[in-house]
């Protein structure tokens, strides 16, 4: 049933506040860009070219809220939000989402599948989209999830996700969020890792004025593999703000951050993360690293990584590293005939390329750098 202005989701959501400035998890960030009152839902979508398929997955194509085309036997329309949970600082989008989110996908397979789905965004207003992923025991799943703006107009895209990789299975996960430049993002991320499972999360950013990613991540079961990766590009008036949480609940788990930003113009990246390692959870091996590739003297990158550590025989390291395109590399590609636009920009595509060969898999690698480049050629 959706939810009424007395229905429990209501009252959490009056309860709580918009972000302000005194909260951690939102130190350096734009917090007022956080508060949506006053946003009416998003009405019907336009139609749009699509972008060439992926060979091999099932497509499944949405104008705004609504499912225009596509089907698969392991997806399930649903009507209500799932419920997100925010533990990184957005408690009120994740309350606002419960409460008046009514469309959504269910992926829940116990085999294969590769599924494409395309968010065809238009007009002004919110949008909340939610995708649930069940990869069940010994499954194999890909997905991934485009966010494409096909007019000017300023919508705000409220997004939640949870995935959960049952024993053995095996998922990927990616994002592209391709929105205009008028356009906010805030992607609710959440994961489960069961024992010996395997999962990687991917998402590329290169759209939006102001994006707020939290992704909390449980690696729950014992030799369970996670990974975590972003490539992010903004440009002058791009914001993009991203906290992680990779919690290790279990003997013998792993999990391998990398977040690459590439700053233009006098764009501005926030990175937050803290490695948590529960008691008991001895043999953890864990890494987080966010690398920061600073474009021009005017953009700004401000990097949080931390640890906890509750267990014994651990290895966890966290880093980050801001750096200018050397002037060395520069004149190398200028001797060999390239000017210098064409060599920075060359230079900083192959640093956001560690990130997606991680991937490991070459259609997912491919739609990525294809994204990669686009937002490279229109830089100036």
């Amino acid at each position: 049933m959706p939810a009424t202005v007395e229905s429990p989701a209501s009252e959490a959501f009056d309860q709580l506040d918009w972000p302000v400035r005194t909260i951690e998890n939102w130190r350096f960030g734009s917090w007022k860009e956080a508060n949506l009152d006053g946003l009416d839902l998003i009405g019907s979508g336009s139609s749009a070219d699509l972008p060439v398929e992926i060979e091999g997955a099932t497509r499944l194509v949405f104008q705004n809220a609504e499912l225009i085309s596509g089907s698969h036997p392991s997806v399930t329309v649903a009507n209500e939000s799932f419920g997100p949970r925010s533990r990184l600082g957005s408690e009120k989008a994740a309350a606002l989402h419960t409460l008046k989110a009514n469309k959504g996908l269910v992926v829940t397979s116990d085999s294969e599948a590769f599924l494409e789905i395309i968010h065809l965004v238009s007009g002004k207003g919110l949008l909340l989209p939610s995708l649930v992923i069940n990869v069940e025991k010994g499954a194999k799943v890909k997905v991934i999830e485009r966010f494409i703006s096909v007019d000017d107009s300023a919508a705000t895209v409220l997004t939640a996700v949870d995935m959960n990789v049952a024993e053995g299975a095996d998922a990927k996960y990616l994002v592209t969020q391709e929105l205009n430049s008028q356009s906010k993002l805030i992607r609710l991320a959440d994961s489960c890792l069961q024992a010996q499972s395997n999962a990687t999360q991917a998402v590329v950013h290169t759209g939006a004025k102001w994006v707020r990613e939290e992704t909390y991540s449980t690696v729950d079961g014992s030799d369970a593999r996670f990974q975590i990766l972003s490539v992010a590009i903004p440009t002058t008036g791009q914001e993009y703000d991203q906290r992680t949480f990779q919690h290790h609940g279990a003997r013998d788990t792993y999990s391998n951050l990398l977040f690459k930003n590439t700053l233009f113009g006098k764009a501005t990246t926030i990175f937050s993360g803290l490695i948590f390692v529960d008691e008991g959870a001895h043999g953890t091996d864990a890494y987080q690293t966010c690398r920061n590739l600073m474009m021009t003297d005017d953009c700004e990158a401000h990097s949080m990584p931390g640890l906890e550590i509750n267990a014994d025989d651990v290895k966890c390291s966290h880093g980050s590293t801001s750096a200018r395109v050397s002037d060395e590399e520069i004149f190398y590609l200028q001797a060999r005939g390239i000017n210098a636009k064409e060599a920075r920009n060359l230079v900083a595509q192959g640093f956001s390329t560690e990130a997606i060969e991680k991937l490991e898999d070459e259609v997912l690698e491919a739609l990525a750098l294809e994204v990669v480049a686009r937002k490279f050629a229109s830089v100036d």
